[in-house]
């Protein structure tokens, strides 16, 4: 069965509630991600989305990070 594309927004970091733990399902294939430690089942702490179609920042471990729009739309999570 194909998933609707309300699900899947729904499942999308950038979508989800700030200031909660998350795994990440999926993540875009790039090194900078994968050096930064945003891959498959790691655990992320949202703590905000900028408004206006802004970057959201994550924490992960001891590092804060910014993740802009468009990529964190591709980051699914689950809580």
């Amino acid at each position: 069965m194909r998933k609707k594309n309300s699900e899947k927004i729904s499942n999308s970091l950038y979508y989800a509630k700030d200031n909660l733990q998350y795994t990440i399902t999926s993540a875009p294939e790039l090194g900078i991600l994968k050096s930064l430690g945003i891959v498959k089942d790691a655990r992320v702490c949202k703590k905000m989305t900028h408004w206006m179609g802004g970057p959201v920042l994550v924490k992960i471990e001891s590092s804060e990070i910014a993740i802009g729009k468009d990529i964190a739309e591709k980051i699914m999570v689950r809580g």
